[in-house]
């Protein structure tokens, strides 16, 4: 596994007091800054293209013509005919702010993990996506940068896992307060959504998971929480994907999200996430995936990697569900509409 050197470097670079936000001058600093970065990787081009992948699009609010421009490459695989895997985050900011969480630090896991593959051979091609306007007022329009590249470069490609991340530098608080400071480990989650999109995805991240110390994986359904990121567009198309999150912290979308406040981005959490991204890709690598969805039942699968998440105090957040058991869909329902609001909600 890499180390991940850069990865406090890459972050600070990105965030720039003005911001990414699209249309002004810190999106275009931060771009050259990415383009350099994957030049020293080495990446190759995607689909014989450039890495920079502009288009152009009527602004959902203004209507005017706007350019946006993908940043993405390839570490070629060794098959080239076996369905390659994806690993992507955003670049642009939501507000004039250096949005460190969202998503400085993981587009700084992104290059770190292109660097620790662009020197192997891989079995299969590897994308390095870093996708422009995935913040309002884009999400989710015919503008957003993901849905572009699906759209418009993917055409007749079935991706063997999309790998998607986004919020993940911040320690987890379940805004439970005395239940908080009585299950401080409980900072060290990362939600982990799509491991039901294919067959083989649930035994392999609970199989990997375990691998990294200090991180606690907590899967649930996309369906719980809706496409809060950039696996909408591959999602949508059919592809196994995963989503990694830390979900919506006291700083999302707010001036307070840099790399310095207090208590706030945890490089060390940020370093054990790119060290879960890497062992996933090498799993997934050589793992059994022709490419197209193949959707799983993952109630077994959720209920041991929830009850390995949190530990010996489970039954102190079931009580917040009104329940002492997870054993079905009906009670992992029950527990993640409890905690839900306050993860995600922001």
């Amino acid at each position: 596994m890499s180390t991940g050197q850069n990865i406090q470097t890459d972050t600070r670079e990105l965030c720039l007091p003005e911001g990414r936000r699209v249309g002004q001058p810190g999106h275009e600093i931060a771009k050259r800054y990415l383009l350099t970065r994957l030049g020293e990787i080495g990446l190759r081009p995607f689909r014989d293209a450039a890495i920079e992948l502009p288009y152009t699009r009527p602004h959902p609010e203004t209507g005017a013509a706007t350019g946006f421009v993908n940043l993405v490459g390839v570490i070629p695989g060794r098959d080239r005919d076996a369905a390659p895997l994806l690993v992507g985050a955003h670049y642009d900011s939501v507000i004039d702010s250096p949005c460190a969480d969202d998503n400085a630090t993981a587009v700084a896991v992104t290059l770190a993990v292109a660097e620790a593959l662009a020197g192997t051979e891989p079995r299969r091609d590897v994308v390095i996506a870093i996708f422009d306007a995935e913040e309002p007022p884009f999400f989710c329009t015919d503008a957003m940068g993901s849905t572009r590249f699906w759209l418009d470069h993917c055409r007749g490609i079935d991706f063997g896992c999309v790998l998607i991340m986004d919020l993940i530098g911040h320690d987890v608080k379940l805004g439970l307060g005395e239940l908080d400071e009585k299950l401080p480990h409980l900072r060290e989650l990362l939600f982990v959504l799509g491991a039901e999109s294919h067959g083989e995805l649930p035994d392999l991240v609970q199989r990997v998971a375990p691998e990294v110390t200090g991180l606690r994986v907590f899967p649930t359904l996309n369906s719980y929480i809706g496409d809060l990121s950039d696996h909408h567009a591959f999602r949508e198309g059919g592809q196994p994907f995963l989503f990694l999150t830390c979900g919506r912290g006291r700083y999302y979308h707010d001036p307070g999200d840099t790399p310095d406040a207090d208590d706030w981005i945890n490089f060390d959490k940020v370093h054990r996430v790119c060290e879960l991204v890497e062992r996933l890709l090498r799993e997934l690598d050589t793992a059994a995936l022709p490419g197209g969805a193949a959707p799983a039942d993952t109630v077994s699968f959720e209920t041991a990697m929830i009850e390995r998440a949190i530990g010996p105090q489970l039954p102190q957040l079931l009580q917040l569900s009104g329940q002492d058991r997870l054993e079905t869909r009906a009670h992992i329902d029950r527990l993640v509409a409890a905690l839900a609001g306050s993860l995600l909600s922001g």
